[in-house]
């Protein structure tokens, strides 16, 4: 909190539904929960606000993360965040303890979207964080994230680099020695221009748009009666929570753009 309060005083994020969330101390908060949503491009400036912003209403979270960061020099910013390599595995192991653990579906094809792509959900079509959820008798809470995906000031896509012959080669070849089951598609970071300079960067560096987060009615799990080998049924709670996230995305930007 001491880290990030000066961001967020000046990203000054907006809001909206952390009323839906059960209150601390409540039976539902002590309970197992799985946040999940649209991930914001590079993920580096609206995700640690948005674990900010639950952190100050009593919700200390546990964020599933690309396992390739704890492989470079970012590992320890994770770590202090309370972030664990993703996995099916960690993820179950979570929840059954009663953590409140952050999911993005879209991972990292959503963090290296081209430019055009802004707020579109690149989820999977299997409802596997249903089946997970339902699993561990989890609240599933669903949440929409604006501002960061056009904070960036792009000047070359992941596949326009990779594209070219020398930079292209000189990046998959670091990559490999970061780790080689790393896919450079999803790991190599658009070049962006740093804000009022415009030189390019090697770090994506934002402009401080303001951001704008809304959760959505947690869906309790328990109560669903839900069958795991019911595909058709896991597809249905899955496809009213994607549905329902891109509405809240469709909201928000409405609200910015008002």
């Amino acid at each position: 909190a001491q880290r990030l309060g000066p961001l967020r005083d000046l990203a000054s994020p907006v809001v909206l539904g952390d009323e839906r969330l059960p209150p601390v101390g409540s039976a539902n908060w002590s309970r197992p929960m799985l946040f999940v949503g649209n991930h914001g491009k590079m993920g580096l400036y609206d995700t640690p606000l948005l674990m900010y912003e639950l952190y100050v209403r009593g919700y200390r979270m546990r964020g599933l993360a690309h396992p390739g960061h704890w492989r470079g020099p970012l590992g320890p910013v994770f770590d202090s965040l309370g972030a664990v390599p993703a996995s099916p595995m960690s993820a179950f192991r979570l929840l059954k303890s009663n953590e409140k653990v952050l999911l993005f579906p879209g991972g990292a094809r959503e963090v290296v979207k081209r430019v055009g792509q802004e707020y579109t959900l690149m989820w999977k079509d299997t409802p596997d964080f249903v089946r997970l959820a339902a699993k561990c008798g989890a609240l599933i809470v669903p949440f929409a994230a604006v501002g960061a995906d056009d904070a960036y000031d792009v000047m070359m896509e992941t596949d326009e680099q990779l594209a070219m012959p020398v930079l292209g080669n000189a990046l998959r070849s670091a990559l490999s020695r970061v780790g080689p089951e790393l896919n450079p598609v999803e790991s190599v970071m658009p070049l962006t221009r740093l804000p009022l300079l415009g030189l390019p960067s090697p770090v994506p560096v934002p402009n401080l748009t303001r951001l704008y987060f809304k959760f959505g009615e947690p869906l309790d799990t328990a109560t669903l009666g839900l069958d795991l080998k019911d595909g058709a049924a896991c597809q249905r709670v899955y496809d009213g929570i994607r549905e329902g996230i891109e509405a809240d995305l469709r909201e928000l930007q409405e609200l910015r753009a008002g």
